[in-house]
């Protein structure tokens, strides 16, 4: 749908769009926090919303698809780590640490 677009391919475009994302993902971890649901599900959701199964972006250089996805990655890692009670990790922080330097 969006790879024959001409608004793709210049800085307007992509800013349009990566702030679409970006509300439609802050928009789901809202609504997502108030029914319970983990956010990484529904930022998979709009990922397969905003996709090339769903609205259509595409992807055509490798590259830029594995910063944005490691970039995404980041976020949701240091969302998980801020979301995270320190009563919740005491109890399991010993085989942790094991699992992680055995």
């Amino acid at each position: 749908m969006f790879h024959d677009l001409e608004i793709l391919h210049s800085a307007e475009g992509i800013l349009l769009i990566g702030s679409a994302i970006l509300f439609f993902s802050v928009f789901a971890g809202k609504a997502g926090y108030r029914f319970g649901l983990p956010a990484l599900l529904l930022f998979l959701g709009v990922g397969m919303l905003f996709g090339s199964d769903g609205l259509g972006i595409q992807f055509s250089n490798p590259d830029t698809a594995q910063f944005i996805g490691m970039l995404a990655l980041s976020i949701i890692l240091f969302s998980g780590g801020m979301d995270t009670k320190m009563s919740e990790v005491k109890p399991i922080a010993v085989q942790g640490v094991m699992l992680a330097t055995v």
